[in-house]
């Protein structure tokens, strides 16, 4: 391995290095996979692992930024309930990580349009840019990797992971409800 490979891979706490998926010959053992469902595998772990050190940079506990990243992706906006639901806690606890996240600055509450009744949860603007700000360099460089593919490849990339985030998404909702 390069010294430059060995870098992509080491952590900005302590220097802590992760291994490979590759170099993971237990998971191997116990699971066959094509080489791309182990380099999806291997993607989502890098995204655990920048999810940690976002959290980390925001100051916020990994729980709030799970949270902070289904109100930034949620299409109607969620409520207290259903963020609750979506990260696997009580509505109570739900209820209470909103309030820790509204006192934080990073969120409000409104009304919804559709139902004066129902309370909505929005992420705050200034925690959106930041968050945004964040991950622009890492966009930028995940953009010139695009770069080197040919608009073929890339149309066979993005068809594939689209279709790897619905999959991994019904495997959720299966494991959810079972």
């Amino acid at each position: 391995m390069s010294g430059a490979d060995r870098n992509l891979r080491r952590s900005r706490r302590g220097g802590r290095q992760y291994p490979s998926v590759a170099e993971r010959s237990q998971d191997r053992d116990r699971v066959t996979a094509s080489e791309v469902s182990w380099a999806a595998r291997a993607l989502q772990q890098a995204q655990d692992e920048l999810d940690q050190a976002l959290a980390t940079r925001l100051r916020l506990r990994a729980l709030d930024y799970t949270a902070m990243t289904h109100l930034l992706n949620a299409d109607p906006p969620l409520g207290p309930v259903e963020l609750a639901s979506r990260l696997g806690i009580s509505s109570g606890s739900g209820t209470e990580l909103a309030d820790r996240l509204e006192r934080a600055g990073h969120l409000h509450r409104r009304r919804a349009t559709d139902d004066r009744r129902r309370i909505v949860l929005e992420p705050d603007e200034g925690s959106i840019t930041r968050i945004l700000g964040e991950l622009a360099p890492l966009f930028a460089e995940l953009d010139r990797l695009a770069a080197t593919f040919s608009p073929e490849e890339q149309a066979a990339i993005t068809r594939y992971l689209n279709g790897a985030a619905e999959r991994v998404r019904a495997h959720a909702d299966e494991l959810a409800r079972s």
